[in-house]
């Protein structure tokens, strides 16, 4: 598998999409940004045909592509990453309303754009990743889902370099006068089996980072992989007294937490305090060079700020 994907966006499965982007905006996490732009990105009439596979035969779509096309998700723009925010009835049927209705609001895939997204897909599904969404226009791939929920429940989304528009599109995101300077980093996922879980990663050729380790201050042991230059950080926790078994009791393996390095961690906990956003720990964390914020009101998810390093 190659190892030169970018990351496109996280994706945060919601039943309210307007409530949470206007959660993460007033709390002054993120700048909604409105829907991406439709795949290819490039103007034309071919056909976009996707299948989903479920419990019987896959089921396939037809419908045109052009330019003024756009997802019906929106996008909160945080710092460097894109925040997917797609609204979703829970319930049978799609791999996004049953996530919902056995988990309710969560991150459940993550995208990248790579130079090789056949290979990379044939590689995935050789080691067991179900291809579970395909989408082609006039015969080229343009974006493939893969079931890699086995340990962390969470899919990943391959997709080829991104198109002018999306450049462009992005590009004006980031420019944004109100989106910060915070870098994402990655994700931490609470998994019930930190060894089983370390393995499948390492099985998917992602990349090692650590050893295991412990954090004293979380409670938790830990390891870290990287793709994409993102990190996921498999967490278990050690005792009941533990976030991230909250976690685990709510809604099983997942994603927990969303994780950016800040160049000053005082001023951005200032902020957040300021917007009525507790603090998770102790703040003795800041002298360990993170914090954690308790921002779960829409979409479950906890925000760590790590010290960047310079």
């Amino acid at each position: 598998m190659s190892k030169d994907w970018n990351l496109n966006h996280i994706g945060l499965m919601v039943t309210n999409r307007n409530t949470v982007l206007n959660f993460f905006q007033t709390i002054g996490l993120g700048v909604s940004v409105g829907p991406q732009p439709l795949l290819p990105y490039e103007e034309g009439n071919g056909e976009l045909t996707y299948f989903q596979k479920l419990e019987g035969d896959p089921i396939t779509h037809k419908y045109k592509t052009g330019g003024a096309h756009n997802f019906r998700d929106g996008n909160s723009q945080i710092g460097d990453c894109q925040l997917e925010v797609y609204p979703m009835k829970p319930g049978p049927g799609m791999f996004i309303s049953e996530y919902l209705e056995k988990k309710g609001p969560g991150i459940n895939h993550i995208a990248f754009n790579t130079n090789n997204i056949i290979e990379d897909t044939e590689f995935l599904v050789s080691k067991g990743c179900e291809l579970v969404f395909k989408a082609t226009v006039n015969g080229e791939t343009v974006e493939n889902y893969l079931d890699t929920r086995r340990y962390g429940d969470l899919m990943i989304s391959l997709r080829p370099p991104m198109g002018n528009w999306e450049k462009t599109w992005k590009e004006n995101n980031l420019a944004h006068p109100l989106v910060s300077d915070w870098k994402f980093k990655g994700l931490g996922i609470a998994v019930s089996d930190l060894e089983s879980a370390s393995n499948y990663y390492r099985d998917l050729n992602f990349s090692e980072t650590t050893s295991l380790l412990e954090n004293k201050i979380l409670n938790t042991k830990y390891q870290q992989f990287n793709i994409g230059g993102v990190l996921f950080e498999l967490i278990e926790p050690l005792t009941t007294e533990s976030i991230y078994q909250d976690s685990l009791k709510l809604r099983g393996d997942g994603v927990a937490e969303i994780i950016f390095a800040v160049k000053d961690l005082n001023i951005e906990v200032e902020k957040l305090q300021s917007k009525g956003i507790n603090l998770m720990f102790p703040e003795d964390s800041i002298n360990q060079n993170f914090v954690s914020f308790d921002t779960r009101g829409e979409g479950n998810l906890i925000t760590r700020l790590i010290k960047e390093i310079e």
